[in-house]
């Protein structure tokens, strides 16, 4: 692995990326990244060695991180491959349509709730996009995420199924029974799904709710973005930064880390005080995707106390394979973890011990209507599912010749 020390100067806008050990592509796609936001603030690039890998392996790395648009905008000044060059070129044209309907969807769901009296912000994708670059389409596609205040959840969830989303398979709880009111409690998103792009609906940015700021609060400081001809209200620049570094995303995507180094370029908003998280997520910004030149010295000395054993770890996380369903987060006792560094109250240390004894999607399948019912019957199904998890590992671990044989396979 590529030591992490800054060089000098001392600002550590210009540290060696940290990557993983012994992969290849995931060392190039990272330095291209790097170069690539460089080219988008205006500062000369450098090529980038690509060390023979291959095209399709690169492309392959440049997909598990979702940079497809980022280095699609940059070919030319970085000099790709007309390989990988074909290879996003197909990328793009055939992500062109879900991006117009994710703008449309957009602006659809947030002006449906906005003219039924719910106070809603659209956040993360396109507004985010816009916001850090001024294109809608600087991210790539994907889903329409919006935040409701939490007592106008069941308003919300009304109004997007009265216009066609429905939520997705496995998760069809309706107001009324325990798994919604479980839910709502503990939980901070549902997913819908739509024929144009699905919806993220959500009542919290985390589970902990005191992580954030109160909705009203995000909604008094909103900044309102252009989509096509229509404009929708997003999170400030300041609350996006806060939201983006506390969800750890960029423990899982690169292009998560672009967004850090992307708002990052508004100096004001680092002008604030920094949660821990924060600092962790942005000194794995640094360590990778870099930061813009104007970061200040005061902020880079607190991502200098973070531990570079934290930095390793999260550059192996970025080696693995991610499944193409996978929404971001982190589950089990890494999300634990992470949820306990953002706990800033008894409520968020309450909200994340029911997140690992009966987190809110252990409600999906329980069909009953009141919590002496339910809550048995969601502990159960649990605890069968975790007795079969370690039956399948301790056989697998037996078959292969016991514990000295080599590490068991990963339970189904």
């Amino acid at each position: 692995m590529r030591p992490f020390r800054p060089r000098p100067g001392g600002t550590g806008a210009t540290l060696d990326p940290v990557t993983a050990p012994g992969d290849a592509a995931l060392a190039v796609v990272t330095a291209l990244c790097r170069a690539a936001l460089a080219a988008e603030e205006g500062l000369p690039v450098e090529p980038v060695a690509l060390d023979g890998t291959d095209p399709r392996e690169l492309f392959a790395t440049v997909q598990r991180h979702r940079v497809e648009e980022l280095l699609a905008s940059y070919a030319g000044v970085l000099g790709l491959p007309d390989g990988l060059v074909r290879h996003l070129d197909a990328w793009r044209a055939a992500a062109r349509q879900r991006t117009l309907l994710q703008a449309l969807e957009t602006v659809r769901a947030w002006e449906l709730l906005d003219r039924a009296g719910v106070g809603v912000l659209a956040f993360k994708g396109q507004p985010l996009a816009v916001q850090t670059t001024g294109r809608a389409d600087a991210r790539g596609p994907g889903d329409v995420d919006l935040l409701v205040a939490p007592d106008r959840l069941d308003v919300a969830h009304r109004v997007l199924t009265g216009a066609g989303w429905r939520l997705r398979e496995g998760a069809r709880i309706e107001p009324g029974s325990w798994a919604w009111r479980h839910v709502g409690r503990w939980g901070n998103a549902l997913t819908y799904a739509g024929q144009g792009a699905d919806v993220d609906l959500h009542w919290r940015l985390e589970i902990t709710p005191d992580a954030h700021p109160p909705f009203e609060v995000l909604l008094g400081r909103a900044e309102q973005v252009a989509l096509g001809v229509s404009s929708v209200a997003t999170l400030s620049r300041y609350d996006a930064l806060r939201h983006l570094a506390a969800h750890r995303e960029g423990w899982v995507w690169l292009r998560t880390l672009a967004d850090l180094r992307r708002l990052c370029r508004d100096e004001r908003i680092l002008e604030r005080p920094l949660r821990p998280a924060a600092v962790r997520s942005l000194a794995v910004a640094r360590a990778t995707v870099g930061l813009p030149a104007g970061v200040p010295a005061a902020v880079h000395a607190q991502l200098d106390r973070t531990a570079p054993r934290f930095l390793e770890r999260v550059a192996r996380q970025h080696a693995v394979a991610v499944p193409a369903t996978f929404a971001g987060g982190a589950g089990g006792l890494i999300g634990v973890r992470h949820r306990l560094a953002s706990s800033s109250s008894v409520t968020d240390l309450q909200h994340t011990a029911v997140a690992l004894v009966l987190p809110a999607h252990a409600a999906y399948p329980i069909d009953a209507r009141t919590a002496w019912t339910g809550v048995p019957r969601a502990l159960a199904r649990r605890a069968m599912t975790a007795l079969r998890s370690l039956r399948r590992v301790v056989g697998r671990t037996i078959r292969r010749g016991g514990p000295c044989a080599g590490p068991p396979g990963r339970a189904a």
